[in-house]
């Protein structure tokens, strides 16, 4: 009878443990997971602050170029981490490219305009509208900073790379 309690003291034990290697297994996956959601968010946001740079740059280039890899990249980029580390930014990555489109489509009139005649487009107020369209390139990239400062859990010091250079 002594060697069954020892037994049954043993395994209640065994099981103890085992629950715990279970339980500190799930800690640290879920602790991993937040450090490297943590990063994709900050990675994301580097992203986003090196195509507001190129949008930046757009306002002062005397000819639009196009979309070249500058862009394209850091897009991609965000459009990857969104997709898959943030899927509740779907509505503000979605917006973003929907902003693109129209800058992209703004710019290259721009252009044909410039070469086909430069007086009219002298006179089209074409900052104007570029300004509207910085605006809403602005508020969708602070509302998905916002968004993902709040998913991922953020520190105001690391958003420090996402920063806008326009006036409001």
């Amino acid at each position: 009878m002594i060697l069954s309690n020892t037994a049954y003291y043993v395994a209640w034990f065994t099981a103890g443990l085992a629950l715990i290697a279970i339980a500190s297994a799930a800690i640290v996956w879920y602790l991993r997971l937040r450090v490297l959601r943590r990063l994709k968010a900050v990675q994301l946001l580097d992203a986003l602050a090196t195509y507001t740079g190129w949008v930046d740059a757009q306002r002062r280039a005397p000819f639009f170029q196009g979309e070249s890899e500058e862009v394209v990249s850091p897009l991609q980029e965000v459009h990857a981490i969104q997709r898959d580390w943030f899927p509740e930014l779907s509505d503000e990555a979605t917006q973003l490219f929907e902003v693109h489109a129209h800058l992209i489509d703004f710019l290259w009139g721009q252009q044909m305009l410039r070469l086909r005649d430069a007086e009219a487009w002298f006179e089209s107020d074409a900052d104007e509208r570029f300004m509207q369209l910085w605006r809403s390139h602005r508020d969708v990239a602070e509302a998905a900073e916002k968004k993902l400062k709040k998913a991922a859990s953020l520190a105001e010091p690391e958003l420090d790379a996402a920063r806008w250079t326009f006036p409001a």
